[in-house]
């Protein structure tokens, strides 16, 4: 056995379970108490008050806790507005704006459909009256529309077979008797031309402009050409003799004429002089503008002895037929200006009685383009500049003509003609 290091004590293990041994042996001398003894002695739970102040106790402990409350988790998405969630704002500022919003858009709608209505009522009346108009079987001879503009030829026929006997200047219009009037003759021949830009062009051809009927027939006035072969030969005539091509025709007679001048209720023409002519019966006896009725306005386009007083003088218009034709050209303009509401257009087709054929179409012209055509004629500014130059002549019969100058007449010819 070692001997211990120097300073250091090794405790024996005899030494240490000896104390402990005797301290149980003097504990197991002493009397232990009985636990049944112990448990005796405490109260029975079946005897005793569920109000006892020991039990009260712990029942008060868990019902003074403070109760939490879990705040209510509001939807993800808010219910829909209805008309009575406004009704419960209209007494703020917004919600009396957007009521005025909601009444003024149901009124828009409202005008809306109710305009549409009308509009559809509308087109369908007049599209009836269109369909009521005479047609004039002329697809041999109209050229197809083409690019660059689309040209009208407009005549008026000198025909009273729809007219009125007892018609104011009915001495005028039907003569004295002594003169022929049966037939037909075109009284005014006018190409309107339509271009591509929506500008509107109008060229008059003189009746007396003497030229090869039909394009390569026996020369002769051009309202024979009408009187002998009706608007066929008159179409024909214009494009093989000046080389225009007429796409669509309209036809007026005297009856129509005063029709159409009554249903707009007058055209107004703008006269630097008094004016009469005794022939037509035209009588204008101040200068300025004057509204013609309907047989005054007729007298006005028929004119040939045009005579105006000038500083007390009567002057007869030196032009004769070319003079008329720009009358008639004024007169148009100022008709067209009169139609240029839609409003005057729906009127008109109703006043017209175009059951007498005193109105004719083409047999192509298609209601579409027809209503294309009015909305062109809106803002009716016709260039009236155009012309063709002309010379007076007397043919081999003594009948005294108008012949064109064909070379100074070209830049007039090729813009109609494009």
């Amino acid at each position: 056995m070692g001997v211990p290091a120097a300073g250091r004590v090794t405790p024996n293990r005899s030494s240490l379970v000896a104390p402990l041994s005797l301290a149980m042996a003097a504990h197991s001398d002493r009397p232990q108490p009985d636990s049944s003894q112990r448990l005796a002695g405490l109260p029975d739970l079946a005897d005793e008050p569920l109000d006892a102040p020991w039990l009260q106790r712990g029942r008060l402990a868990v019902e003074e806790r403070p109760t939490v409350e879990t705040p209510a988790v509001e939807e993800a998405v808010p219910p829909r507005r209805t008309d009575d969630d406004d009704a419960g704002e209209q007494g703020s500022p917004v919600g009396r704006r957007r009521t005025r919003v909601r009444r003024v858009l149901r009124s828009v709608v409202l005008l809306a459909l109710v305009g549409l209505l009308a509009l559809g009522g509308v087109l369908i009346y007049v599209q009836r009256q269109f369909a009521s108009v005479e047609r004039v079987q002329l697809g041999g001879v109209l050229a197809p529309v083409a690019v660059g503009g689309t040209n009208y030829l407009i005549v008026g026929n000198d025909s009273r077979e729809n007219l009125d006997p007892n018609v104011d200047n009915a001495g005028a219009i039907f003569g004295d008797g002594t003169q022929e009037v049966g037939g037909q003759r075109t009284d005014t021949i006018q190409i309107l031309r339509i271009a591509d830009d929506g500008t509107q062009h109008i060229l008059a051809l003189p009746r007396d402009l003497y030229l090869p009927l039909g394009g390569d027939g026996a020369a002769n006035r051009i309202n024979a050409a009408f009187a002998f072969g009706g608007p066929e030969l008159l179409i024909a005539t214009i494009n093989g003799s000046l080389g225009i091509p007429i796409h669509h025709y309209a036809e007026i007679d005297f009856a129509g004429f005063i029709q159409l001048v009554d249903a707009v209720g007058g055209v107004t023409i703008d006269f630097p002089h008094p004016a009469y002519d005794r022939k037509s019966g035209l009588d204008v006896a101040s200068p300025g503008p004057a509204t013609l009725d309907s047989t005054q306005a007729l007298a006005f386009v028929r004119s040939r002895s045009y005579t105006e007083v000038i500083d007390g003088q009567p002057v007869v218009d030196p032009r004769g037929d070319l003079g008329r034709v720009k009358r008639q050209q004024v007169f148009l303009r100022s008709l067209f200006g009169e139609l240029s509401d839609p409003r005057s257009q729906v009127s008109v087709l109703g006043k017209l009685d175009v059951s007498t054929g005193s109105v004719k179409l083409d047999d192509r012209l298609s209601f579409g383009e027809a209503l294309n055509l009015a909305i062109e004629l809106r803002d009716f500014e016709p260039n009236n500049d155009w012309d063709l130059v002309v010379s007076n002549a007397t043919v081999a019969n003594g009948a005294q003509v108008l012949r064109l100058d064909t070379a100074a007449s070209q830049p007039t010819l090729d813009f109609f003609s494009r």
